[in-house]
């Protein structure tokens, strides 16, 4: 049996599903969180119920990929339809609920947050709501569990067809096969749609009631302040400086009593290999580079990680994240982006791969483009910032001459890229409201992104440390001095700094594990640095841009990722005494 889970975005489809089924999907307090279909298995009994998590929409018939895919899955006729809505907003849910009926699919319809609705003094009939609607209705909360119990009871035994609503039966053979509609056509469209959000407002006012009057608490008046269009943005900037120096902070803070902890491991592991294997080559770089790739990603990459899981988890959850999307909705047209574009560039300091696919949430191909090209040039992932200020650290290059050209390479790219999305629409944004973080969803996204780390970096470094161990004992960067004379006149770092450059096509936070290997000046570390955080797309990136954008995309985004990262080097050879 397969039932889809449907709804209007950030109504809290992913909390039911993880509720249900037990899975561990991504929750966060914006919408459009889920731009893919997610999925988990119910077993009631004997019965097993495969459930699909759609994209959130507002409508069956909007012009967007998330409407389309759901317009194609119901067109497959599943088992059964469960729409998730926000008992605050039923009004406007129900929109969407009178287009489902015209499907005459099995249908049920959870009251999500009813908990948090009571909370604001409102109390729904949900069993006038079905009799209206003849179709079930289950007050519900994701959260604390209400409701779970008797939507089980009412799945075994299973949920009729709902009874079809002959609203706009004709809807489709309106908009398909045409190039455009006339004038008396868009007419009867506006007319449907207004028919439409007439009923859901009747159904509305007969089934919500007022308790009384609700006081606001100290959340609330939090809310109140930040988005507030002043203060508010002062806020949101200040709490983002802090966040990023608590990061520094917590990372020069951890490197010194972590590598305390590993020099005994290390010195031992050091001496095993050296003992095991024959003296020689292999003996001589293995018992140099194990040790190192133990310590460099436990001691500089594991700190940053785990600080920005942290942190990207509770600006996601308390419903933070989406207030700068409004905030830096004005800046953010000067460069040819909606705010909604602050949400997947935040991630990007996460990792910038599944940041790629939440470019989703942008309302155009155009957009989308612009932010992936951000993304894979001037964002640098929560590796590529631990290792780089293990470099500032051991080289004592200058932090302001490096986070100034990342910030100016950022806001030129941005305005460059913003000539080509001159025509703007205008920015429609639900904001949720600021919660306080549910501790085990926090966790659940802390573990799933923090997994990256022992699963993907730390063996990847581990492999590095050791091929980069070897070219140095090998002396085949001997071969390469001879681009000493042009990158040193160039770009003022040695051939060696400028390979680490080019790693970055493999992985950017790769790069700077080479230039910790070198000898540097902090004049030269500050060069190669700033290069390699403003360069090239890494493999993973690459080919996700492949996916999302096509292969056109991605050779524009590499050819400005190249003049990008040799044009700051230039100037910065010009400039830095």
């Amino acid at each position: 049996m397969k039932a889809i889970l449907v709804g209007n975005p950030n109504v809290g489809k992913s909390y039911v599903l993880n509720r249900l089924t037990g899975s561990r999907v991504f929750v966060s307090n914006y919408p459009g969180t889920s731009v893919e279909t997610n999925r988990g298995l119910l077993t009631i009994g004997k019965k097993s119920i495969e459930m699909l998590d759609m994209p959130g929409i507002y409508s069956l018939y909007s012009d967007t990929k998330e409407a389309a895919m759901l317009r194609e899955v119901l067109e497959q006729s599943p088992d059964l339809v469960i729409q998730v809505l926000d008992a605050v907003n039923l009004e406007r849910n129900l929109v969407l609920t009178l287009e489902l009926m015209e499907r005459n699919l099995p249908l049920v319809l959870l009251l999500n947050q009813v908990d948090r609705a009571r909370q604001l003094g409102l109390k729904i009939d949900s069993k006038a709501l079905s009799r209206h609607l003849n179709v079930p209705v289950f007050p519900f909360s994701a959260v604390t569990g209400e409701g779970v119990l008797d939507l089980l009871e009412q799945l075994d035994k299973g949920v009729a067809r709902s009874k079809e609503v002959q609203i706009i039966a004709w809807h489709d053979q309106v908009c398909q096969g045409c190039d455009g509609c006339s004038a008396e056509a868009v007419q009867s469209l506006a007319s449907v749609d207004m028919k439409r959000f007439e009923q859901a407002r009747i159904l509305a006012n007969k089934t919500i009631m007022q308790l009384d009057q609700v006081q606001l608490n100290w959340l609330d008046r939090i809310q109140n302040a930040v988005d507030h269009p002043l203060w508010g943005t002062i806020a949101l900037l200040v709490l983002a400086y802090l966040s990023f120096m608590v990061l520094l902070h917590f990372i020069n803070l951890s490197e010194g009593p972590i590598t305390t902890l590993l020099e005994p491991l290390n010195r031992v592991l050091s001496e095993i290999i050296m003992e095991i294997l024959p003296p020689g080559i292999v003996a001589q770089v293995l018992s140099k580079a194990v040790p190192e790739g133990i310590i460099i990603p436990f001691t500089i990459v594991m700190p940053a990680m785990l600080m920005v899981s942290i942190l990207m988890a509770l600006l996601e959850d308390t419903g933070i994240l989406p207030r700068y999307s409004v905030a830096l909705e004005r800046v953010g047209r000067i460069f040819g982006l909606s705010g909604q574009a602050v949400i997947p560039l935040t991630l990007g300091l996460g990792c910038r791969t599944p940041a790629v696919v939440a470019t989703r949430i942008l309302p155009n191909t155009t957009q989308r483009f612009i932010a992936v090209t951000l993304l894979s040039i001037v964002v640098p992932c929560a590796a590529t910032l631990g290792i780089m200020a293990s470099v500032l650290s051991q080289f004592q290059a200058s932090f302001p001459v490096v986070v100034g050209s990342l910030l100016l390479a950022f806001l030129l790219l941005s305005f460059i890229l913003g000539r080509m999305n001159p025509q703007q629409e205008e920015f429609i944004y639900e904001l949720p409201p600021l919660r306080i973080p549910t501790w085990d969803n926090v966790w659940i996204k802390i573990k799933a992104r923090f997994a990256g780390f022992f699963t993907e970096i730390m063996p990847l470094l581990l492999i590095m440390s050791i091929a980069i161990r070897a070219i140095l004992e090998s002396g085949v960067l001997e071969y390469v001095q001879e681009m000493g004379r042009v990158t040193q006149v160039v770009f003022g770092i040695p051939s060696e700094a400028f390979v680490a450059v080019l790693l970055t096509i493999f992985q950017r936070y790769l790069a700077p594990l080479l230039l910790l290997n070198l000898t540097l000046t902090p004049r030269e570390a500050t060069i190669a640095i700033t290069m390699i955080i403003i360069s090239l797309p890494c493999l993973p990136v690459m080919v996700m841009t492949i996916r999302e954008l096509g292969w056109k995309a991605l050779g524009k985004i590499i050819a400005m990722g190249f003049a990008a990262s040799f044009l700051m080097g230039i100037v910065l050879n010009m400039i830095l005494p």
